[in-house]
């Protein structure tokens, strides 16, 4: 990567990749550049590759085809350790050991920046207790992970994500199995993150918080892009229908004045059919 390029925010990217789990061939020759210091949101309907091109561009699955590029190198020769000092990631549904404690939980994001002996420094102390900060979780530290609710658990692994003390964070749907409050609140969290200067990639379900909280839109169909771009450049219901197959109005958001995506279906829908039937 050119000098110019890194200007441009192109630390980042995917060119021609292509992803499969044996003969299964999920993500098939994607060009992708993440746009620095903004939130980029993932979304597609389910085994449309989301997750897996989330997994190529955090180093954890080889391609088949092409290759991922952090500053420049392709990411698959760089080490393990190199990756982690660079990129965070908040996998799907992680598992924490049994009877951790948070702030063990937490600690264990500066395992990259350890060496061999792995001595635990000043500088490892300050960076946990800021996670812990920046994520509402300090007085979390001393309880069990197991203790924790859906939301706290959440946030705890942001923290540790945050404790590796990247600028790059990648999150797979860190909102699942939230209630709608939860959900607002680690998206409010992830904003302001992305305010502090981190550059946040987020695969997302909800199509209306993705649009809400997401800079750029990445939407995928079967294991490509079909589009991307400004949330108000992508969403539509001609693109909702193509990649979801869900018939839809697409209306200003009252709140935030981007685009809402309000499904059809057919309760409660108000069509002379229906206004026939009630009569």
């Amino acid at each position: 990567m050119s000098a110019s390029d890194e200007a441009r925010g192109r630390r980042l990217r995917a060119d021609g990749l292509t992803l499969a789990y044996g003969a299964n061939e999920v993500v098939s020759d994607v060009d992708l550049t993440i746009p620095e210091g903004r939130v980029t949101a993932i979304i597609g309907a389910n085994a449309c590759g989301k997750s897996t091109l989330l997994r190529g561009l955090a180093r954890l699955l080889k391609p088949r085809r092409g290759a991922v590029y952090l500053d420049g190198k392709q990411i698959h020769a760089m080490s393990t350790a190199d990756v982690a000092k660079q990129l965070g990631l908040l996998p799907q549904s992680p598992i924490a050991p049994d009877a951790i404690l948070v702030s063990d939980l937490v600690g264990r994001g500066r395992y990259p920046h350890q060496g061999w002996l792995r001595q635990w420094t000043a500088q490892d102390e300050a960076a946990v207790a800021a996670a812990l900060d920046a994520t509402g979780t300090s007085e979390l530290a001393g309880r069990r992970v197991s203790e924790l609710s859906g939301g706290q658990r959440q946030r705890v692994w942001v923290a540790m994500a945050l404790a590796q003390d990247t600028d790059l964070l990648l999150l797979d749907e860190p909102t699942t199995f939230l209630d709608v409050n939860h959900q607002v609140e680690l998206l409010d969290l992830l904003t302001a993150l992305n305010h502090a200067g981190k550059t946040i990639v987020v695969v997302l379900h909800d199509l209306n918080l993705a649009c809400r909280y997401a800079d750029h839109i990445v939407a995928m169909k079967d294991g490509r892009i079909f589009a991307e771009g400004d949330p108000s450049a992508v969403i539509d219901a001609d693109a909702i229908g193509a990649v979801f197959g869900l018939s839809c109005e697409v209306i200003a958001d009252p709140v935030s004045g981007t685009p809402l995506v309000v499904p059809r279906g057919q309760h409660r829908c108000a069509s002379p059919m229906r206004e026939a039937m009630v009569s």
